[in-house]
């Protein structure tokens, strides 16, 4: 039997038709949006009225309000059929198509719904033709780092202003030419990593490419960052807020060596001792007019210590049962044998010249390699063990910290588990000049001791041990017993470069 439907104002007949779901014609029978096309010429409707917010993929509709609608259907009747697009529910009156085809033409018209299912008859349509590429990114920022100049080789950008499906690109140039890197976008924010750079000052650009391959313009909103270098001998620490550094800074990769009478971060030679920690501040002060720089390179100060120290002991492969804090860390050449400093080697070599090897026994050797690996991949020998190292901070002597039974700072090895006096807050001694992040480890775990000396005299800090040091070695090792004149065959000393 064939069956008479009135569509739109025409009369229309089929036999059996139904509509296609999705983005299919919607057919004469059942609309796509799950109900009959039972329409009403006498319900009175203006439909469609504007659109806004247009790109090349994406658009927001708007319609006018009817107070007896349920719902609103919306079609595209560019191809002259009634596609149907998408339903919203009442009261909304307005609506975002996603998903549109850059640069195409489209003819949308928009239906109410009443509760007995009836449909008004408008022939409302608004025509537009999408954007034939994304819209401009909006911003970039610097995330990581969040600051300038840095030393982060691939640092990453944060740009805004984008949509889901689009392929974010970033540039160096303002013609968007030197992509340096790219992700594609989820959400209207999205961070890309560049690729590795070089020593440089930068800026950075960004634009946004659609699943056609067509890009929007370069962004006007740029963002600048210095990437600095490390001088050669000296390799990137991340900086650490929670124990007094603010930002990145370069460390000697091994002891100081004399080179004729220059303090020279090399493998080769023996580290230079029975220096002052007011001659090694002098020595590392030096290398900034030999370099022709001011107020670059420095004695290591406590705050960068710890920050070595920290970010080593959070590092897995730092420990004998490869994880961080279980087991025992390693302590570099601390067993007296042989019976003298060394030399330093290649990373690849970790226990050149102690006679050791990461086959052996925790205890027994495997505590012996000399290399430390900190969180960004560097490499640093000696910190622990071989020589003490002179750090540039003095505590005032009355100020140690010291274990309350005793009254006061002794000549005794302490573990630093034990001390309870003079470590508050306000005190010098404050926990983050010292404090592992495991603080109830310590030498037998290979963190180090600490020898306070008497309170009446020394306060000058040297940090790490020495190859005698057995458990009192360690990357947290401090003693005060010594004046800043103090010198030793078995205490050297260690620059950073602030950029």
């Amino acid at each position: 039997m064939k069956n008479t439907f009135r569509f739109w104002g025409i009369v229309m007949v089929s036999v059996g038709l139904s509509a296609c779901n999705g983005l299919g014609v919607a057919q004469f029978g059942t609309s796509a949006g799950g109900s009959g096309f039972n329409t009403d010429s006498s319900l009175s409707y203006s439909g469609i009225s504007s659109y806004d917010e247009k790109t090349d993929s994406t658009v927001r509709l708007h319609w006018a309000s009817h107070p007896d609608a349920i719902a609103y259907e919306i079609y595209d009747m560019a191809s002259g059929e009634p596609v149907y697009r998408t339903t919203v529910a009442a009261p909304a009156v307005s609506v975002v198509l996603t998903g549109l085809t850059p640069s195409s033409s489209y003819q949308f018209r928009i239906r109410m719904k009443t509760s007995d299912g009836k449909t008004d008859t408008n022939q409302h349509e608004l025509g537009l033709t999408m954007n034939a590429a994304p819209d401009v990114p909006s911003s970039i920022v610097l995330q990581s780092p969040n600051y300038s100049p840095g030393m982060n080789t691939t640092p990453t950008l944060r740009v805004a202003g984008v949509k889901a499906g689009d392929t974010v690109q970033v540039f160096s140039d303002s013609s968007c030419t030197t992509l340096v890197g790219s992700a594609l976008a989820s959400s209207d924010t999205l961070d890309v990593t560049t690729s590795t750079l070089a020593p440089d000052a930068y800026t950075f650009y960004a634009n946004a490419k659609n699943l056609k391959g067509n890009a929007s313009n370069c962004s006007p909103s740029s963002v600048s960052y210095t990437l600095n270098a490390c001088p050669t001998g000296y390799i990137q620490v991340v900086h650490n807020p929670d124990v007094g550094t603010t930002a990145d800074f370069c460390v000697a990769k091994y002891d100081m060596k004399s080179v004729s009478a220059v303090a020279t971060s090399q493998a080769a030679g023996t580290p230079w001792v029975s220096i002052s920690q007011t001659s090694a501040k002098t020595a590392c002060d030096a290398l900034n007019a030999l370099n022709g720089v001011s107020g670059k390179y420095f004695l290591i100060s406590n705050p960068e210590w710890m920050t070595i120290a920290r970010d080593a002991d959070e590092v897995d492969s730092n420990w004998s049962t490869g994880v961080a804090g279980v087991g025992v860390m390693v302590r570099g050449h601390s067993d007296n044998n042989p019976t003298n400093a060394l030399a330093a080697s290649t990373d690849n070599d970790p226990y050149y010249g102690t006679g050791n090897d990461d086959t052996q026994a925790v205890g027994s050797g495997w505590e012996q390699r000399r290399t430390l690996t900190l969180s960004n991949g560097e490499v640093i020998w000696d910190f622990a063990g071989n020589v003490w190292t002179w750090v540039d901070w003095w505590v005032t002597p009355a100020n140690k910290a010291y274990v309350s039974s005793d009254g006061s700072p002794v000549a005794t090895w302490r573990e630093f588990s034990a001390l309870d006096a003079n470590i508050g807050g306000s005190d010098e001694m404050k926990p983050e000049t010292w404090q592992s992040s495991f603080p109830t480890l310590g030498g037998s775990s290979g963190l180090g001791k600490y020898y306070g000396g008497l309170n009446t005299s020394g306060g000058g800090a040297r940090r790490g041990g020495s190859w005698n040091g057995g458990m009192g070695a360690g990357a947290f090792a401090l003693d005060l017993s010594n004046d800043a004149s103090s010198v030793s065959v078995s205490l050297g000393f260690r620059c950073v470069y602030r950029p």
